[in-house]
């Protein structure tokens, strides 16, 4: 067993080796978000093409002194104007700086006296937006492996870029083991779990299917599905039962990179590579999985953190055992976390400790706003930092 850092750190060693190996592709600009870059991306222009006035205000000459003659009036969209020394125009955001001009008064910095403007000393180019400014013809626009955000797109657009170069998207293949799943005794929701996952991803992934506790018939299968998968997923049999095989044969058909966690729900993790192909296996308890999705396998394809909020939790949580970082899923009311399993969250399984293999065991547990990673007690009444969902 390893602790949690060690975990995320490997993930992202594995990341470097195998997640930006994919082929390219070409795809139009709107479908770009969420997929990552696989060239690097360069001007070819400028912009602006001119000097732009920042400000509603004045277009000056910053060594001009006052007053000055108001000579017009420039707007948005208007061709570019002249002024001479002594004049000024009254000019709109976003419309081309005239000639002769190098600052804009703002308007609330201006007073006008029968046509005459009077205003405070300006530096040059204040309130201008120059020409160039944004970028120009040989810049570095994007990096490749830039995970591409709505703005990223209308920055392509405004280069005149219509067709995207990103890596072609991960295709996973996702095998539910156990006898109790295979035979339809229980529902397999893991399965959805984990497409789901992968879409919030931009990734996309198909459903093996089941097997039974059965070594050869399991190793069987993940064999085949890492000749035709970037990666496998598999759930169940990763903890240290009699009929848990999935580790084993990743020991037995490649290499395990580690095999449990130290975190609560989610240490039964093992993460291996077969045939030159990352497997996840998973608890296969459902917030289980879900744990070890969150906390350790989502490293792999991204490491933007999630957003956290400071907020006061509304219970005492006694940890069952140290030496794991225990995931506590809360809902967030009145500015309170409320920990999913005690009295004051919408389910009462425990009163005092936090039992790890209750909430392992109930999906309804992680439909909640965010989660608290502790190593520790929590008091009534603390600060907690949770981790958002959204």
């Amino acid at each position: 067993m390893i602790p949690m850092h060690v975990a995320i750190a490997k993930m992202r060693e594995l990341k470097s080796k195998y997640y930006y190996r994919r082929e390219s592709d070409q795809v139009n600009l709107n479908d770009s978000v969420g997929r990552e870059l696989s060239e690097t991306i360069f001007a070819h222009s400028i912009s602006p093409e001119s000097d732009i006035a920042a400000m509603d205000g004045f277009a000056v000459r910053y060594d001009n002194g006052y007053p000055l003659k108001i000579a017009g009036r420039a707007y948005a969209g208007d061709r570019i104007t002249k002024i001479k020394r002594g004049e000024t125009i009254a000019i709109a955001t976003g419309a081309l700086l005239p000639q002769g001009a190098d600052a804009v008064l703002k308007m609330e910095d201006a007073e006008v006296k029968e046509k005459l403007l009077y205003g405070k000393n300006l530096k040059k180019w204040e309130n201008v937006f120059r020409a160039g400014s944004d970028y120009k013809a040989g810049d570095r626009i994007f990096e490749k492996n830039h995970r591409i955000m709505p703005q990223s797109t209308a920055l392509l657009y405004s280069l005149g870029i219509e067709k995207v170069p990103v890596y072609k998207k991960i295709k996973a293949g996702i095998i539910s083991t156990g006898t109790e799943i295979h035979n339809g005794m229980i529902k397999n929701t893991n399965a959805v779990l984990i497409q789901g996952f992968m879409k919030e991803l931009g990734c996309e992934s198909k459903f093996i299917g089941t097997v039974p506790d059965d070594y050869d018939k399991t190793k069987k299968m993940l064999l085949q599905a890492c000749e035709k998968y970037d990666i496998v997923f598999t759930t169940g049999g990763v903890s240290v039962g009699e009929r848990d095989y999935v580790a084993d044969i990743i020991a037995e058909t490649g290499e395990i990179i580690f095999h449990r966690v130290a975190i609560r729900p989610g240490k039964p993790i093992a993460v291996g590579i077969i045939n030159d192909t990352p497997v996840f296996s998973l608890p296969g308890k459902p917030t289980g999985a879900f744990a070890a999705l969150e906390i350790v396998v989502r490293s792999y394809f991204t490491e933007i953190p999630r957003a956290t909020r400071e907020l006061t939790i509304n219970e005492d949580v006694v940890l069952q055992e140290k030496g794991f970082n225990y995931i506590l899923f809360v809902k967030i009311a009145q500015n309170m976390a409320n920990t999913m399993g005690y009295k004051n969250s919408d389910m009462n399984l425990f009163e005092k400790d936090y039992d790890t293999a209750i909430i392992s065991s109930s999906p309804r547990s992680t439909i909640v706003d965010g989660y608290v990673v502790t190593d520790r007690d929590i008091k009534k009444g603390e600060k907690v930092n949770v981790h958002l969902f959204n």
